[in-house]
């Protein structure tokens, strides 16, 4: 394997692919190096462990979160339904692989118990969506009832990935963004 070229950008977004695909416990650092084009050694002059490595991508989906995504959710010069829309084009294009699910509800699952340094991080990225969802869904909502909905359609989003990857079939996907449009397209219940 030849040695190629690369920085800890390059290395976080490879290996954002890798962890998509694998999942956390099944990617090993001859895994990653191999994705970068480095030979294991040298893959450790960039980070010294998987978890460092992690929190690293995790710091970097969230700083893309927050920059990129969430602030489109408080554009109020958009209708709230094509918020939502853009919210979940955005979300998906940043958190969403069709081959690995989300890779925040992944490691999530896989991780949020046995590494506290990445729980945090985690938090952050849920509550920042479930924030704007509920900025969004209190167009037409109470406050209290914004905040279930934004929080029902993160636990729908999440679960239809999860059904996705289980099955390959996209429908679950759809099912959930058709609810989730339907809801702010709905009479409020106030």
């Amino acid at each position: 394997m030849p040695v190629q070229k690369v920085n800890r950008e390059i290395i976080i977004n490879k290996s954002l692919d890798v962890f998509r695909q694998n999942g956390y416990h099944n990617t090993s650092m001859a895994d990653l190096a191999e994705a970068v084009g480095l030979f294991k050694g040298s893959f450790y002059h960039y980070f010294d462990s998987k978890e460092t490595l992690m929190r690293e991508i995790l710091l970097m989906i969230n700083l893309k979160f927050k920059e990129y995504v969430l602030p489109e959710a408080y554009n109020e010069t958009i209708l709230p339904i094509d918020r939502l829309k853009l919210i979940f084009k955005l979300f998906g294009k940043t958190l969403f692989s069709p081959k690995g699910g989300c890779i925040v509800g992944n490691m999530t699952l896989e991780t949020v118990q046995l590494y506290p340094q990445f729980r945090d991080i985690l938090l952050e990225i849920f509550d920042g969506w479930i924030a704007a969802l509920k900025h969004i869904y209190a167009s037409k909502y109470s406050e209290e009832a914004a905040l279930k909905l934004a929080q029902q359609t993160v636990m729908e989003f999440e679960g239809a990935v999860m059904m996705t990857k289980l099955y390959g079939e996209g429908d679950y996907y759809l099912d959930c963004y058709h609810r989730a449009l339907d809801r702010i397209s709905e009479k409020p219940n106030r």
